[in-house]
């Protein structure tokens, strides 16, 4: 989801050099912008109450699903508006405008991708529900703004029903790597061949960046001790910014009754559950771009070849507003190509036009209302047959006890025969796909006589510990499935497998297990490595010593074990291969930085991991178990002159649902900070951090009147000053 630094490096490329103009105009100030419209009158059209609990998270009561849409932008820009208004600048093209030139790249791609061509022909063909509520959420934006100016940029308003929908169609390629795999076109170091027709082609696959991935587990009734359906929601995300979870409830007397997870600038809860079912999701990333190498009219550098006829391109400008400092902007202007494939990047070693699943796709949101207010396991995969999320795993449970694991994804109509991961001649339409394959194909595992259904980003053929799951042999290789298995896949298996029957407390406890499994590629690739022939310079005795040291790891992430920070850290090349062997020279520097940086900051290396494993909030910081690629997910970054490593991403919002022998609902969570995203004077700043720390979770009042004796706000936003 976050932009690699290639792709960075590499639209700052073709940026560079084209002509702009540095110009003062600035549009009109805040109150001038303010007296042209009046929200706050437009707002009083929504009906809403937002009673926040005494952990700050907002529960959310509307008439009509659009109050509730109002009410739940609301109360998110309260906790954290700037982050919602940098996202919607984004998917705008325009938050270079407020940000400056870092941001540029960022508006050049929502630009080249056609995210408003398709957003403007589109939006009309929503359903007017969807419609209603993307407006609704513009205008609960739009009040706060017009309460709080100082916070608002310029470039803002008014926010309307288009930039949320605009948000879904930007956003969800880049959840199955669209960004990364830009990244590698752009990169002049990367291979670029062509495909060839037939099996005489030689495989390539872009290198994939180390995912910080999710996991989902349901349990089956006749699996669980005491006969109750249990789901496990787990996302892995960045603990901040604009994929970072927010949690809310939404209550209307139109059906929607959802509680969960969002996002920054997302008008419906992405995943959690309603009292009828729930669902848990988390990254897939089967091949669904596809880059095509055109040839260019060496005569008319606008004409490509395809099906031996010259065509002109197609264009659209790109007109980027950069602030520079101060009143000072500059635009550039940079003409988008367009060929019959798509979109086109001209580069210093050729011309390619890219193709992805979900190019010009707007009904996401109609898709994602579907869902939440789904009352039933049918009503659920009506809303997977529309196909308008391009990709993301859905695990499933309801209360009649049915559970389930959807590899959804909108797999391209792809003919057989070509090899899909490289990339693919420009010159021929047969190759170029229309349309998407039916619901009916997608890999899927439903009600398995196990009782047990999983994924933590691993390929759909293990999604049970029965046999009832999908089998690879009827998939063919041009849907792009992924094949790695990860550490977390195993461990769900060989834990919760084990178990005849799986009781509440083995639920809960499991899914904070911090440990690798022997069979993981991390592990074996470690233990490869240990025996290899090392550099000669590992001879010197706190070499030697850390060598055997290591050995003797019990594969563990607690935050007691001494092992685990010397282990972590030798892992990390291997992790970032992502079951690719690693370099063993690579393996070697790690090792050694490591061991010598234990040494620099704690005098040995046998240190408690939780030492140098930190959870920080603001000035608090408390030691922590997990690492990479395990269920207790823990994804650092350097801290204290690398002395210690800060939690960035992995275990954020966590969810567990179930529904006992009667079918009634019943939800405890935990955030890994607080529902105060931003406000670090707010009481809810960190208040769930130390629970997180503690891996518990804490009540979920889903019924009104349990909610109201846990009250810390109760107010109405078109009473608020």
């Amino acid at each position: 989801m976050k932009q690699t630094s290639r792709i960075l490096t590499g639209l700052l490329l073709l940026l560079a050099g084209v002509f702009g103009i540095a110009y003062l105009d600035l549009p009109a100030p805040m109150a001038t912008q303010l007296s042209e419209r009046d929200y706050v009158a437009e707002a009083r059209a929504f009906d809403v109450e937002i009673l926040r609990d005494n952990w700050g998270v907002p529960h959310i009561y509307g008439e009509t699903d659009a109050d509730a849409a109002f009410g739940l932008a609301y109360a998110h820009a309260e906790d954290d508006f700037a982050t919602i208004q940098s996202v919607i600048l984004a998917t705008r093209g325009s938050l270079a405008a407020e940000k400056g030139l870092s941001a540029a790249k960022t508006d050049y791609l929502a630009l080249w991708m056609g995210i408003w061509p398709a957003v403007s022909s589109g939006y009309s063909q929503l359903s007017p529900e969807a419609r209603a509520v993307a407006e609704a959420y513009a205008a609960g934006l739009n009040l706060y703004a017009a309460q709080h100016p100082e916070a608002v940029s310029r470039y803002l308003l008014p926010v309307v029903g288009e930039d949320l929908v605009a948000g879904f169609t930007f956003k969800t390629p880049m959840f199955y790597g669209f960004d990364k795999v830009l990244g590698e076109l752009l990169d002049p170091k990367a291979p670029h061949e062509v495909a060839k027709n037939g099996e005489d082609s030689l495989a390539w696959v872009p290198q994939q960046s180390l995912p910080t991935g999710s996991q989902g587990i349901a349990v089956a009734p006749s699996r669980s001790s005491d006969g109750a359906t249990r789901l496990l929601v787990n996302s892995h995300q960045p603990l901040t910014g604009p994929v970072a979870w927010y949690e809310a409830q939404v209550h209307s007397l139109q059906g929607w009754n959802m509680t969960g997870g969002t996002f920054p600038g997302a008008p419906v809860i992405i995943h959690g559950h309603n009292e009828y079912l729930g669902w848990a999701n988390t990254v897939n990333k089967p091949d669904l771009v596809d880059i095509y190498q055109l040839t260019i009219n060496p005569q008319h550098p606008d004409q490509y070849l395809l099906d031996g006829q010259w065509h002109n391109f197609d264009r659209r400008e790109a007109k980027i507003r950069v602030k520079l400092f101060g009143p000072l902007h500059w635009t550039f202007n940079k003409e988008i190509l367009i060929a019959e494939q798509g979109p086109v990047f001209q580069t210093e070693y050729g011309s390619y036009a890219v193709r992805w699943a979900g190019m010009g796709e707007v009904r996401t949101l109609d898709f994602m209302l579907a869902l939440n207010k789904a009352t039933n396991k049918s009503e659920f995969e009506a809303a997977l047959k529309m196909q308008a999320m391009p990709s993301i795993n859905y695990v499933y449970a309801d209360r009649e006890g049915n559970i389930g694991h959807y590899y959804n994804a909108m797999f391209p109509a792809r003919s057989e025969g070509w090899d899909w991961s490289k990339y693919l001649p420009g010159d021929r339409s047969d190759v170029i796909w229309h349309g998407y394959r039916d619901f009916r194909r997608m890999p899927k595992t439903l009600n398995p006589k196990s009782g047990l259904v999983y994924n933590a980003n691993n390929p759909p053929f293990q999604a049970t510990d029965g046999d009832d799951d999908a089998w690879a042999e009827n998939f063919p290789p041009s849907m792009g499935i992924e094949k790695v298995v990860t550490n977390r896949a195993l461990q769900i298996e060989a834990l919760y497998g084990a178990r005849e029957k799986i009781s509440a407390e083995d639920f809960m406890r499991l899914k904070f297990d911090n440990h690798y499994n022997p069979a993981s590629y991390q592990v074996r690739q470690l233990r490869q490595w240990l025996r290899a022939e090392k550099p000669a310079q590992f001879g010197q005795s706190r070499y030697r010593d850390a060598l055997k040291f290591l050995a003797d790891w019990d594969l563990s992430t607690d935050k007691e074990d001494t092992h685990a920070a010397l282990a972590v850290l030798t892992l990390e090349p291997i992790q970032e291969a992502h079951g690719q062997k690693a370099d063993f020279a690579v393996i070697d520097r790690a090792f050694k930085e490591t061991v010598d940086q234990l040494y620099e900051f704690y005098g040995t290396i046998e240190v408690p991991f939780g030492e140098i494993n930190r959870h920080v909030r603001g000035e608090h910081s408390w030691p922590l178990s997990g690492g990479p690629d395990t269920l207790r997910a823990v994804y650092g970054g350097p801290l204290n002159n690398l002395r210690q490593f800060e939690n960035r991403a992995g275990d954020s919002f966590i969810m567990v649902v179930s529904w006992d022998r009667s079918g009634k609902v019943h939800s405890r969570a935990i955030h890994n900070f607080g529902s105060a995203t931003l406000d670090t004077t707010s009481p809810h700043y960190a208040d769930q951090a130390e629970l997180f720390v503690r891996e518990e979770l804490r009540d979920v009042y889903l019924e009104r009147a349990e909610l109201l004796k846990h009250l810390s706000r109760r107010y109405r936003p078109n009473a608020t000053n």
